[in-house]
């Protein structure tokens, strides 16, 4: 239960972070490349305070575990703790879906994600769900003003 709800937690900042691109456009956005890859690579270091730093000051996190996370300092925070814990060693894998224009440097995300962490028993325990970002343009590069991950159901147990 611990790893899902750690998977809850990394799926809501991946799915913030890679969630970035305008999907309207028809070439590719090097500014949200950069964006996924950069933030895939800090999640897989377990670099928290990388990863804070891919969100707005105020960003809102939003995840069955955690609840709701304002601003970069608790996002840093509640990541701290997640790597020093379940998400030890975690690595993840993004799949950006449809990104929406909402306004002028404004764009909402959705795709997909599946978090490999280690169970309780040593073995890789692979956990997905689905995300909606809100992402914004600064200095031409985006970062991540809301995010909301949401895990897959489990299946039934037999």
């Amino acid at each position: 239960m611990k790893i899902m709800n750690i998977a809850r937690v990394v799926l809501v900042a991946a799915i913030a972070v890679l969630g970035a691109g305008p999907a309207w456009a028809q070439a590719k956005d090097p500014a949200l490349e950069k964006l996924v890859a950069n933030w895939t690579a800090a999640f897989d270091k377990g670099d928290a305070k990388a990863l804070a730093g891919f969100y707005t000051e105020n960003a809102v996190r939003s995840t069955r575990e955690a609840g709701t996370v304002i601003g970069r300092t608790a996002i840093e925070k509640e990541f701290t703790a997640n790597f020093a814990g379940p998400w030890k060693g975690a690595r993840i894998a993004i799949t950006v879906g449809k990104t929406y224009p909402a306004g002028a440097g404004v764009a909402v995300s959705e795709g997909t994600w599946e978090v490999t962490a280690t169970g309780p028993d040593g073995k890789p325990m692979p956990l997905k769900g689905t995300y909606v970002n809100t992402i914004v343009k600064k200095a031409g590069a985006w970062v991540i003003a809301s995010n909301a991950a949401v895990p897959s159901a489990s299946a039934p147990a037999k």
